[in-house]
């Protein structure tokens, strides 16, 4: 945030802002549902191929409810959303995992094809990108490289001596079994029964997150004449710093935005903006759409629980 924000104007950035269009704000929002509602569908398909057939409503309340928690840790949600659901429908969370690492492995193929892609077509612009990101992430780890080692050191001694104290106990065969059915649903995620259905689901999401970006450059007066296009860029390119486990891309997502605009020789201050702006509405839509689910969710539990 400090590479981003640092020499601009914060008045001229929080004017933008507060000016920006109501009416693609509220649409960005309805994406975002949207987004939601598809990725909780193609996550039930996933864990219905293992056998399990959980209430949709249960899964979306445990994938939104990952998500809140991703939006103030680094990847912490991952963990929430499976022993929520597992709360929620008692899904085994062995099974939960493994079809949420399987999740991640096709969004991260749509992401490198995508990626790959916009290089392709736009080689000459975001070469000076890819530069610049590959020289800041060398320069963190050569500053930091001894401290990289010790820390890799020091869970794997510590994972020896925990291996060693728990191997004879219960603990470590329950252990084994987690990893072991863990396992064995991110191989059966890959035999999908309704794999075209699967494939749709997941392309049409990605296509709605374009949508989402496009509508927070329409919702701008800087970036409102942006193209369809544009936006696609956006995604996939910003994409790389989604991944990069830093809570709900705060930082790593305005940057990576700012030095496309750069590239593309476009204002500075719509960059900035736009960068704000569609990570703050994702990450105040987030807060608010977790906690309605969690009071949907305690509503629902208790009428079960009368019954």
């Amino acid at each position: 945030m400090y590479l981003t924000l640092k020499d601009k104007s914060l008045n001229e950035l929080f004017d933008s802002i507060i000016h920006a269009n109501p009416f693609w704000v509220g649409m960005n929002c309805v994406t975002l549902i949207g987004v939601f509602f598809l990725r909780g569908y193609r996550w039930r398909l996933l864990l219905k191929n293992t056998g399990e057939n959980p209430k949709l409503i249960y899964v979306l309340y445990s994938l939104v409810m990952g998500f809140f928690v991703n939006s103030f840790t680094p990847r912490l949600g991952e963990v929430a959303r499976c022993t929520a659901l597992k709360q929620a429908d008692d899904v085994p969370v062995s099974k939960s995992l493994g079809t949420m690492v399987t999740e991640r492995i096709w969004d991260l193929l749509i992401l490198m094809i995508g990626i790959v892609v916009i290089f392709f077509l736009e080689l000459g612009r975001l070469q000076p990108v890819w530069d610049e990101l590959m020289t800041s992430i060398r320069q963190i780890l050569e500053k930091n490289m001894f401290l990289f080692l010790g820390t890799i050191v020091v869970l794997v001694l510590a994972g020896l001596i925990v291996f060693r104290i728990l191997k004879h106990r219960k603990v470590f065969e329950k252990g084994r079994r987690f990893i072991q059915e863990f396992w064995q649903t991110i191989r059966l995620s890959f035999k999908i029964k309704r794999y075209p259905r699967f494939l749709f689901v997941t392309l049409l999401i990605w296509i709605t997150l374009i949508f989402m970006n496009y509508f927070s450059l329409l919702a701008l007066r800087e970036t409102s004449g942006y193209s369809f296009y544009f936006a696609f860029i956006l995604l996939f390119v910003v994409g790389i710093g989604w991944a990069i486990p830093s809570p709900s891309g705060i930082g790593t997502t305005h940057f990576i935005v700012l030095q496309i605009f750069l590239a593309f020789n476009l204002p500075e201050t719509g960059g900035v903006a736009f960068g704000v702006l569609s990570n703050g509405l994702t990450f105040i839509y987030t807060i608010i759409l977790g906690g309605l689910s969690l009071l949907i969710y305690q509503m629902a539990t208790r009428k079960r629980s009368k019954v």
